[in-house]
């Protein structure tokens, strides 16, 4: 995400505040050129992962939870002695 959409949008607008003003960088004939709409679609792809990582962790939190990812083997390894 940051490097398919953040940095290279924060760039352009950077140097298209420096040449021409931050009224330009931030108005929607800046932002809506064709160059502009590449890097927010871009954006999906590392909006993608972000998500799938997520729920990764989501379910990762579920399986704990309610048991079911840890087996009873593992339960007795990891509970404490006593």
């Amino acid at each position: 995400m940051v490097l398919l959409s953040l940095l290279p949008v924060g760039l352009m607008q950077t140097w298209a505040s420096v040449e021409q003003g931050l009224w330009y960088a931030r108005s929607a004939e800046f932002l809506q050129t064709d160059l502009m709409n590449v890097w927010r679609w871009l954006r999906m792809v590392g909006d993608t992962l972000f998500a799938l990582g997520i729920m990764g962790l989501g379910w990762f939190i579920v399986g704990l939870k309610t048991s079911w990812s840890v087996s009873q083997e593992e339960e007795r390894v990891l509970a404490p002695a006593g």
